[in-house]
């Protein structure tokens, strides 16, 4: 097998790990919610400049999410330009949700590896992701470009 073939067939994998598509949600929401849960509460511009989006996407974004009742924006009383952005206990929950059924599909997914393959799959992954720490791939995808 060559390097190639392998990284082509850890995209397509990759494309299993993927949120699935929800009809309620755009896929730039749903990356808002998950950042917003993973840093907490943020401003309208931080939030839009962590996701590589303008204020205005975000803005449009967040609205909507606000009328399902997964997040909340409230203006600061000092500065009311400055719009906070916070995931509600509604969002939690269905991030939560979501979350879990996607790993229990992967979990049946895993299962129809053996003990022994499951093991070595656990130890090539943690190799690879220690190699990718070391080398700080996929940094720029964290910081917004994951679109």
């Amino acid at each position: 097998m060559t390097t190639e073939r392998l990284a082509e067939d850890l995209i397509s994998f990759s494309r299993l790990l993927r949120p699935g598509r929800r009809p309620e949600l755009t896929p730039e929401q749903y990356w808002l919610l998950r950042h917003i849960r993973r840093t907490g509460p943020l401003s309208m511009g931080e939030l839009a400049a962590a996701l590589g989006i303008t204020t205005g996407s975000a803005t449009v974004a967040c609205q909507r999410l606000e009328k399902t009742g997964m997040i909340s924006r409230q203006r600061q009383a000092e500065d009311e330009r400055i719009v906070i952005v916070a995931l509600t206990d509604l969002g939690q929950v269905q991030i939560d949700i979501w979350r879990q059924q996607k790993r229990d599909a992967l979990v049946q997914l895993l299962a129809v590896l053996n003990p022994d393959e499951q093991q070595e799959l656990q130890r090539l992954i943690e190799r690879l992701l220690e190699e990718a720490d070391v080398q700080d791939f996929g940094k720029e995808r964290e910081n917004g470009s994951h679109h």
